[in-house]
This record gives structure tokens, sequence and C-alpha cells, in this order.
């Protein structure tokens, strides 16, 4: 690792990769530090838990259309299904028919084009308060938004959700999307296990102290998730100003979890793949994808704070609470045919903290305030600083890549 350098970026997710690789294009002199011992972030494929990928975190090309990433899975060969979304509701008892899901739809759209509505009006306050909660339709809706947003409608914007360009086309990666990341920046040079301890940035040259010594710099970006900007994982020197630390104040972590079920036979023969949705009183924010690619395979996404609290116990308590709920679902006999399982632990990585980044109600430009350099030195990027890609991996290499024009730019 060099001692000096144009620019240290801190954090090897997809914007901290992206924005290497734009800078090495333009020039610059780099050192990429990664706490982990391996790239990605929130973007990793676990090829040994089960005979097939399981992407922990990020699965699908949001947005196809408009993703970047798109063009490099079909560059290198990475399959996506692009088929709609379907879903199936059991109410406690059983599977309920088609007719009534379509009753479920029609709220559902409904509700977010008044939340939408709001965003747009500039009406900044919770998505909760445009939700009808006298339909009863309307806990499934909260579930089904927090499972997707990361918080419920309570702990949300309707900002994000006003502003968030969505195309409608979400496509999962088959052979994973942390697969495709890390495949895609595999030449990009990272310095691994390498957490940063202090960014002094009060002198002539940022001081930027490492767990393998200090570098000297003329910029850094910081590309790390929410939780380690409000929990201090790395200190300042001086402070950051109270602007950017109030607009980190208005932005929270969401949580999502998931528990991937490998079975010996395929008990879903028949089924596409689907998302299983449970809707009796005091169901979880959960919801099962069913047959995933065609698989004898049913993932649980957990999300919330009930995937908070739940994973927080550890890896045994949350498959434990998975195969309690695939029983009551799918019938005990299930449990029998698991070969294989897989618990996520993003709430208990220290790097991570969570899934992706929330917006506050009355947040307002938390995540543009939080994307402004200070004084052309210090520069950010990552998902949470999106206004219309946060939460996405995309998002993420959209903002490493704008972050690096700018710097150029200082830099001359």
């Amino acid at each position: 690792m060099q001692s000096s350098c144009d620019l240290v970026i801190i954090g090897a997710g997809a914007a901290g990769l992206a924005a290497a690789q734009a800078a090495i294009k333009a020039g610059l002199n780099i050192e990429l530090v990664e706490a982990m011992e391996r790239i990605g972030g929130r973007a990793y494929t676990d090829h040994v838990s089960l005979p097939a990928p399981f992407d922990h975190g990020c699965q699908w090309l949001h947005s196809a259309g408009i993703n970047p990433f798109k063009t490099m899975a079909d560059q290198l060969g990475y399959r996506y299904w692009t088929e709609p979304f379907q879903i199936r509701i059991h109410d406690g008892t059983w599977w309920v028919n088609d007719q009534v899901i379509q009753d479920f739809w029609g709220f559902y759209e409904a509700t977010y084009d008044k939340i939408e509505a709001a965003a747009k009006a500039g009406d900044d306050r919770a998505s909760a308060e445009f939700v009808d909660y006298s339909n009863p339709w309307a806990n499934l809706f909260a579930r089904n938004y927090t499972g997707y947003v990361a918080a419920s409608p309570e702990h949300s914007a309707t900002y994000d959700i006003g502003r968030f360009n969505n195309t409608h086309q979400d496509w999962p990666v088959e052979n994973g999307l942390g697969s495709l990341v890390a495949t895609t920046f595999a030449d990009v040079p990272v310095n691994l296990d390498c957490p940063v301890k202090s960014v002094d940035w009060g002198g002539p040259e940022i001081m930027v102290g490492t767990k393998r010594g200090m570098i000297f710099c003329r910029a850094v970006l910081v590309t790390t998730s929410i939780p380690t900007l409000r929990e201090s994982r790395f200190n300042f020197f001086p402070q950051l100003p109270d602007w950017k630390r109030d607009a980190i104040e208005r932005i929270e972590m969401g949580y999502a979890e998931k528990i991937a079920f490998w079975f010996k036979r395929d008990p879903f023969q028949g089924l596409d793949m689907h998302f299983a949705m449970p809707n009796w009183q005091d169901s979880p924010n959960a919801a099962f994808q069913v047959h995933p690619y065609g698989r004898p395979q049913a993932t649980l996404f957990a999300g919330g704070h009930y995937a908070r609290d739940l994973f927080a116990q550890g890896e045994e308590a949350a498959i434990a609470e998975g195969r309690a709920l695939l029983a009551k679902m799918f019938g005990a006999d299930i449990l029998k045919d698991i070969a294989a399982n897989k618990a996520t632990q993003w709430v208990n990585n220290p790097w991570i903290g969570g899934a992706y980044s929330v917006l506050r109600p009355g947040g307002g430009e938390a995540r543009a305030d939080l994307a402004r350099p200070i004084d052309d030195r210090l520069f950010f990027a990552g998902e949470a600083t999106s206004n219309d890609a946060f939460s996405t991996v995309h998002g993420a290499y959209r903002s490493g890549v704008d972050a690096v024009s700018a710097i150029v730019k200082a830099l001359g």
C-alpha cells in the first residue's frame, strides 16, 4: 500500500469499486481500502452453503431497463429472469383464490399512488399516513411495503417512494448478483482487511489512518453504510460540519434478512417462482420466495424491525423461526426434507449493520446533503446518497462514478 496518492476510497462495495475503476481510468493515483476480507459490500453471493448460488444481499436487477448491471450481465453471461412478479397469499388456514389476490393488488396500487402523489406535492411525511388502515388489506400492504423498503410505512418517508425511478422491471439474477459485481470488478486493486481508523482533513494534506498505516492524499471518498457513519466506526478530525452530521441523522438503516431452505426433493413441482405471503392476525413481516429458478428451495425474506430483532439473536434463532413459518404455510412434513439451510447476518455485521438506507419522515433533502462534498476534499457516495436509486446496487454504482467526476474536477 502506498503512503501517498491522489485519492483514498473507503469501502469496496459497488460504489467504491465503481469509483476506483473510474478514477484509475481518469488517471488518478488511488488506494481503495476495505475493512472486510472480500469485496462487494452488500452484494455477496454465497457459493458454499447451498447446492446453488445464494445471494445474501442484493439479488434483483431493479429498473433493469436503465440498470448498467444488466449490460454487464449480458456481457458476462449471467442469467436473469424477466417473468412478471407473482404472489400467493396464505390466510393462516389455506391459500386464497386468484380473485381475492386481485382485490389486494387493487388496494396495493391505489395506496402507492397516494404515497407517490403526496411526495410529488412536497408532502414529506410518513408513508403510513396515506394507508387506509380500515381496509382489510392494509396490514398485508404494510408487510409487503416493509419487505421492499426494509422499514415499515411508519418509519419511512413519502419522498423515497415518490422519487425512486421505478421502471417495474425487477429481474433476479440466477447466477448471483453479488457474483456479477465481484466478476465485473475483479481487476480493481483493493486493500482487504484494512479498516480505516481516522480521517484527518485539517491540514494541507489529508491523513487517512488505517490498520496498515497512514496514507496521505488530496481527497477522500467515503462509500460506507449509514451505520458506520452514525456509529463512528472511524473518526473525522476535525468533526464533520453540523449540516453533514444532520443529513446522516435524517437517514436510517433499514433491515432485510434471508433464510434459504434447500430440500432433498422438490416440494413445489408445478409451481412457478413466486412469493408466498402470510396474512393472518399478527403475521410477521416476512414472505417466502418459492421455487426460485425452478430449484427445490424456499427463501424466507424478512424485513424491518422484525428482521432486526430476530436475526440479531443469531443464525440458529432465525432458522428456528423460519422453520416454524415454513411448517405453518406448507405443512409440517416439509421440514423432513430440508437438506441445507443458511441465514444471513447483516444486522450483526459491524461494517454493514443492516440492509440499505431509509429516509426518515421529514428527512427532506438528506440524501442530497449526504452526497454533497466538503471543501472539495471529502466526498461521499453509496446507495444512501442516491435520490432516485437508493437501496440498489446500480444506485451505488452510479453514485461512485458521479463522485469521481466531481473529484477529477476538484483536483484539476
